[in-house]
């Protein structure tokens, strides 16, 4: 998305190691490398005439130097991946509001899709992008993303953006489909305010649809010495290409490889994921998502020494869940190595946050209420929901010690608003209302939040559910001063909170 990175990157990189890559790489698929790769030693590489060594990833002395020969598609191709390089928009003017603030958007990071990340025709995706509100006017309610040019490849004209504070990064994503016939493609989009005012520099995802397969390495393979194997130290060897000689561990078992690709989209919001792995001196071997995933937790993997699996999955308790291969050999010794699955959540957060774990439902906008204590403060809700359950005038109370409860308000209008016969200290007030009500009749709470310090004060605010395995449930809410609260116990009505760093 950024020219110069990606002006330097081209510079950096000459034809023939383009002509290299594009003959014996991988297909240009998500594919994440399992992490640890086993310690190895490297046998020196001797090609026969017509082919030449070349290294397809990193090759520290040498390993990972494989044998191949270039086709003449290659050069093509990389011409035509220069060609489809973008030019980096310039950002407009950052509009100024009635208000007197700036509306300002910028990228900063390709979550998902590089630019000219090739898809086959009519396959699914998601763009992904990262972004940072650069003006000082608080992206409201009703902001949104929208196309405004270019291909839409099956895309809606506009996305809700989730309200974000000055300064404060997010993720917007748009769900697409590679057309059917090949070509490059873009889609352009703009940040459009809640008025209609446009804002923010042009952001766009750009893929390729190939008009033939990418071309199939012919590779050599080479006959190791005695005491190594063939070893696949990158995230696929297709052909053996990219497959070096490597002494195994002390103990013979090592984990030789271990990739965990999406190779589709499920609706709503799951994943049909292919594991492959390699393994040497494994008796048996199994694939573990632990608390990342909601079900299945186990896969076999069978047989364990080489194998593929594909398995569809519901959902993800945490974006870019990270999934583990454990092999053991016939002792009881075990090895693992991972690999993280790029899934972005299913719903955005309503602020700017480094949570891995999923929003479980899209946050809701209501109309609130907060008051101040000595030793807390009240919160109220007008509605909040969590998928098709609504709560309706809740009481959120927040102990200074870090102790949270929730109570439904059962005040209504025939009631009073307060009790004359109670008068508080100079300089400090009785709730009225709703909260006069639950502090009046409750004096285990009058006792510990004590008397309020200002009069309750109405505005908007966000509320949303976070995903749980277990009891206590955890949620946040927005104050009227922004700062954003995270309490456990939703579900149980009782917990602990603190604000979001």
């Amino acid at each position: 998305m950024i020219s110069t990175k990606r002006s330097a990157i081209l510079i950096a990189l000459t034809l023939p190691l383009l002509l290299a890559i594009l003959a014996c790489g991988p297909v240009a698929t998500v594919v994440v490398t399992a992490t640890p790769t086993p310690q190895v030693t490297c046998a020196p590489l001797l090609c026969p005439d017509g082919q030449m060594p070349f290294c397809p990833g990193d090759c520290p002395g040498g390993c990972g130097m494989v044998c191949a020969t270039p086709t003449p598609t290659t050069a093509a191709l990389a011409a035509a991946t220069l060609a489809a390089t973008p030019v980096e928009e310039t950002p407009p003017p950052e509009p100024t509001t009635a208000a007197g603030c700036t509306l300002g958007a910028r990228w900063v990071a390709d979550v998902t899709v590089p630019d000219n990340t090739t898809f086959a025709p009519n396959a699914p995706f998601v763009k992904t992008w990262r972004v940072r509100n650069s003006g000082t006017c608080a992206w409201g309610p009703g902001t949104r993303l929208v196309f405004v040019s270019g291909d839409p490849m099956g895309g809606p004209q506009a996305v809700e953006v989730p309200a974000l504070a000055s300064g404060a990064q997010t993720d917007v994503s748009v769900n697409l489909v590679a057309p059917a016939t090949p070509g490059t493609y873009r889609a352009n989009y703009q940040f459009q305010a809640p008025d209609g005012t446009r804002f923010g520099a042009v952001i766009w995802v750009q893929i390729v649809v190939p008009a033939t397969p990418t071309p199939v390495p012919v590779c050599t393979p080479m006959a190791c010495p005695t005491g190594q194997v063939l070893h696949c130290p990158a995230a696929t060897c297709p052909g053996g290409c990219g497959m070096v000689c490597a002494t195994p561990t002390p103990s013979g078992l090592a984990i030789l490889s271990f990739t965990a690709e999406v190779v589709q989209d499920l609706p709503p919001a799951g994943k049909r994921i292919t594991f492959r792995w390699r393994t040497a001196g494994a008796a048996s071997a199994g694939i573990w998502s632990g608390t990342q995933m909601r079900f299945p937790k186990y896969w076999d993997a069978r047989p364990p020494a080489e194998g593929m699996l594909t398995v569809d999955v519901e959902m993800t308790y945490y974006r870019d869940p990270a999934m583990t291969l454990v092999a053991k050999d016939i002792a009881g010794n075990e090895v693992r190595a991972s690999a993280v699955v790029p899934w972005a959540c299913q719903y955005a957060y309503f602020f700017a946050t480094t949570e891995r774990a999923c929003p479980a439902y899209e946050a809701s906008t209501t109309w609130a209420a907060e008051q101040p204590f000595e030793h807390g403060r009240m919160i109220w809700l007008q509605e909040v929901r969590a998928g098709s359950t609504a709560y309706q005038k809740m009481i959120l109370v927040f102990f200074n010690n870090g102790r949270f409860e929730r109570y439904q308000d059962t005040w209504t209008e025939a009631e009073p608003e307060s009790d004359p016969s109670i008068v508080p200290p100079a300089g400090l007030y009785q709730p009225v209302r709703g909260f006069g009500k639950l502090w009046r009749t409750d004096p285990a709470i009058r006792d510990r939040l004590g008397w309020a310090t200002a009069p309750e004060q109405g505005f908007n605010t966000q509320w949303q559910m976070q995903m749980a395995e277990a009891v206590g449930v955890p949620f946040y809410v927005r104050r009227i001063d922004g700062k954003v609260i995270q309490a456990g116990g939703w579900d149980v009505g009782s917990g602990t909170w603190r604000e979001v760093p």
